[in-house]
């Protein structure tokens, strides 16, 4: 197993280098992943995707999940040098510091934080688990009632309750002040990996300019940045994009 590097300051002078470089590893699809690879395309960083072997990978993994970053130094002098940082929640919060898409002070993290942990947990307990993975086993029957609930009732409630805090932020596109920060790019990410699972006609029955105006000016606002334009209209996205189709498509094939 690879374990964590404990000269705490020795670390600290390694990630506030200038000259770093990453890996993010993940399986072939985006769900899980789609958050950090995500942060590390907007902001801009030498990175690598890279896709596991799983069962030769995994005792390997700091607690035998994903995903997992590597910070690598990519300076002059002891170059090569490489953390390891597991679990999806630290990953995304490390690197939105690294990327200056945190908050300016201890209320702002909290708030960022808190629209974080929201869209996070919606997508792996009310979308994974509550819906993906619960009904999959079900009957023909039983499936069409999870997704009729799923698309009139916890989709538009959490749509709701989003767009209301984004009105109350002026309707800027921004969960918090007039900037992107990781709570925008975790929602935009996780709206964009539920089109995977439900499909982009599902999606758009419940969120589109018109129903969601806020959550669409924040999907645009992050969307426009150039290096993440790059990243989602790169080959290797779009790989992404019909790696994890197939996925659905395996578990769910009435989805597809």
């Amino acid at each position: 197993m690879k374990v964590y590097n404990t000269d705490y300051q020795e670390n600290s002078k390694l990630v506030a280098s200038k000259s770093l470089k990453y890996t993010l590893t993940y399986f072939e699809i985006h769900f899980s992943g789609a958050s950090s690879r995500s942060l590390l395309a907007y902001g801009g960083a030498d990175w690598t995707p890279l896709y596991p072997n799983w069962e030769a990978e995994k005792t390997n993994m700091p607690f035998e999940l994903l995903p997992v970053l590597r910070i690598i130094e990519n300076g002059e002098g002891g170059a090569g040098r490489e953390l390891v940082l597991a679990e999806n929640f630290a990953i995304d919060q490390f690197l939105a510091k690294q990327f200056g898409l945190h908050g300016e002070n201890s209320w702002e993290e909290a708030l960022i934080n808190s629209f974080y942990a929201s869209s996070n947990f919606f997508f792996s307990q009310e979308v994974m688990n509550n819906f993906f993975w619960e009904s999959a086993t079900k009957s023909d029957e039983e499936k069409a009632t999870y997704l009729d609930t799923f698309l009139t009732k916890t989709l538009p409630t959490w749509s709701r309750i989003h767009e209301a805090h984004l009105e109350n932020n002026h309707q800027n596109g921004h969960y918090v002040g007039n900037r992107t920060t990781l709570a925008d790019v975790r929602t935009t990410t996780m709206l964009d990996t539920l089109t995977k699972v439900i499909g982009v006609d599902r999606f758009k029955s419940v969120f589109n300019e018109t129903k969601t105006p806020g959550l669409h000016k924040v999907v645009t606002n992050v969307q426009s940045k150039p290096s993440y334009a790059a990243w989602i209209n790169s080959d290797e996205y779009k790989k992404l994009d019909s790696k994890s189709t197939a996925f659905v498509k395996a578990h769910h094939p009435e989805l597809v």
